[in-house]
This record gives C-alpha cells, sequence and structure tokens, in this order.
C-alpha cells in the first residue's frame, strides 16, 4: 500500500490511514444494538 500510494516510509501510511480504520471500527460497534440477540435457552 505503501508503494502505491508513493509514500517513502510505511509510518507515512500508518500515520495518515490509522484513523480511518480507528473510525471504522468505532462505526461498525455502534452498529451492533441493531444485530438480532439470541434468547437465553435457545442456541
Amino acid at each position: 500500500m505503501t508503494e502505491i500510494l508513493g509514500h517513502f516510509r510505511i509510518s507515512i501510511t500508518m500515520d495518515m490511514y490509522t484513523h480511518v480504520v480507528r473510525d471504522t471500527r468505532r462505526e461498525a460497534m455502534s452498529h451492533t444494538d441493531r444485530l438480532p440477540r439470541r434468547r437465553s435457552g435457545r442456541q
């Protein structure tokens, strides 16, 4: 990815895009309340 983006070092890529992964993870977690829940006693 670093080469494709033309960055000289991996640290540049990581500094720029780590927040995207973190934000995406937070957004995904915020949607878990919409998932169907398994009732206790049932499998």
